[in-house]
């Protein structure tokens, strides 16, 4: 008798839904982790930052960080119920390694080691790129999975983009030559902090949550250089959001027409 050979769907490597409760777990750790730490003070990670920086956003913007860790559960819980095989093992792992890194860094942010706290969100960053990167390089089925995926990676990536250069400048400041009230040294770190967003959000051919998280924190930078009357910082933040956005617009753009049937 002869036999057809039929095609088999891929498999996803094993292991794959004990790492989409790992990522639940680690989502779930680092939401209990500022509850832990700035329970006595109802604080919110990143507010204290240490030293006043020029550069740094205005304190209600870090309220973006309730809507981060919503939207962490919420896909790690979808997956679940969807079924893990809808995700890649190196997405999970990213994701993983990415909210440990956030339980970490708000440990160390408690000891006021501005140092240890850039060097835990290095490791954030790496992790959050990497996961933006996937995800925009992924198909995910269903679509509102796919949809769900890109809100919670792009969104977290995004305003960690951001932070990481805050936290950076903090520790040059505790450790370095530079002084918190020099001008100069604090513009040139915006700049390369908008670089990074800018490149990334092109990278990812333009997913919202990430331009948004990021122009979220040009927004807050704006307003602390309103307050503090520094007139090129609130400058530079407003150019680097309509930068940010025209960015995602045009890299959204570019993605539509090379998807286009020719």
């Amino acid at each position: 008798m002869a036999t057809t050979n039929v095609p088999r769907p891929l498999q996803r490597p094993p292991g794959v839904p004990v790492l989409a409760w790992a990522v639940l777990a680690a989502a779930v750790l680092q939401v209990v982790a500022p509850l832990v730490t700035f329970g006595a003070t109802g604080g919110t990670p990143g507010t204290d930052s240490g030293a006043d920086l020029l550069i740094s956003p205005v304190g209600w913007a870090f309220a973006i960080w309730g809507v981060i860790y919503t939207l962490a559960i919420a896909q790690a819980i979808a997956v679940l119920v969807r079924g893990a095989h809808e995700v890649s093992r190196r997405q999970q792992i990213g994701l993983i390694v990415l909210y440990l890194g956030g339980t970490l860094w708000i440990g160390m942010s408690e000891t006021g080691n501005s140092l240890a706290t850039a060097a835990a969100l290095l490791v954030m960053l790496i992790a959050a790129v990497d996961a933006v990167l996937t995800v925009a390089d992924e198909s995910i089925a269903p679509r509102w999975l796919s949809v769900l995926t890109r809100a919670a990676v792009g969104l977290y990536a995004g305003w960690v983009t951001a932070a990481f250069f805050l936290n950076v400048s903090t520790a040059l400041v505790d450790f370095g030559p530079v002084e918190v009230d020099e001008l100069a040294w604090q513009i040139v770190v915006l700049v390369l902090a908008v670089v990074a967003l800018v490149a990334i959000t092109v990278r990812t051919r333009g997913i919202l949550t990430y331009a948004a998280a990021g122009a979220w924190a040009l927004v807050g930078i704006a307003v602390t250089g309103r307050s503090d009357g520094t007139t090129a910082v609130t400058v530079l933040a407003l150019v680097a959001i309509v930068l940010v956005v025209v960015a995602a617009a045009a890299a959204r753009l570019a993605g539509r027409r090379a998807a286009a049937p020719v």
